[in-house]
Order: structure tokens, then sequence, then C-alpha cells
């Protein structure tokens, strides 16, 4: 008997082989699906991480401290400044410097499923000391 054809055993090993084939292509589209959207969560808290930065240029002079809010029903933020000293050693000097040195971090959270994500941006800004306006 010379009969061709596959065996029950052929057809069943290469369904298996395409069924775990399919779901590798399947879980790697849902990944990339996944990462596109992780991505794009990175990418808004950014811009309003850069939105923020950009508000305290308008701002009136900075003080140290905390504020924090709220963006959307996704996102918050939280701004963190603080003055950096420009003499930081102790010497016995009449120099004031013309300008008060602040350090500002923005964080940016955010629920992203199961995760709590951040990013953070800094940055320093400069304002006129205030034994400069008085002289002038």
């Amino acid at each position: 008997m010379n009969k061709r054809g596959f065996t029950l055993i052929e057809v069943v090993v290469s369904l298996a082989l395409l069924g775990i084939g399919l779901m590798v292509i399947i879980e790697l589209f849902s990944g990339g699906l996944r990462l596109g959207r992780v991505s794009e969560e990175f990418t808004q808290a950014t811009h309003y991480g850069r939105m923020k930065l950009d508000e305290l240029a308008l701002k009136p002079p900075l003080e140290e401290g905390v504020e924090e809010g709220e963006i959307d029903q996704t996102y918050r933020w939280r701004i963190e400044t603080k003055r950096v000293d420009l003499l930081p050693f102790e010497r016995d000097t009449d120099f004031q410097p013309p300008v008060e040195l602040f350090h500002v971090k923005v964080d940016i959270l955010w629920k992203s499923g199961l995760k709590e994500r951040s990013i953070f941006l800094e940055s320093y800004r400069t304002i006129p000391s205030k034994t400069d306006e008085k002289k002038s």
C-alpha cells in the first residue's frame, strides 16, 4: 500500500506549532500597543512639566516651598522650590550677589493601569536680589 498524505500525528503537531506561533504574534502586537500607550503618557507628562516650568517663568518672584495641583483627572503636578546659596562658604564679606538662585523641581504623576508613574524636570531660576531691588 502506497498511500500519500499526512498522518494524524503530523497534523496535530503542525496545528500545535501554528497555534503557538499565532499566540506569540498576538502577544507581540499587544505588547507594542501597550508600549505605545506608555510612550504617549510619558510624552504628555513631559509636555505638562514643560508647561509648568514656563508658567513659573511668568510668575512673580519665587519663594521656597512646595505647590501641588491637578492638571486633569489623570495627571497631577508637584513643584518644589529651594533657594540655592551662591556663596556656600561662611566668609565674612559684604558682597551680596545681585541675584537669588532657585532650584525648581517639577514632578508630574499619573496612574497608568495598576502602576503609579512619574517624571520630573529640574531647572534653575534667577530673580533680582531683594537688596538689589532696594538700591534701585
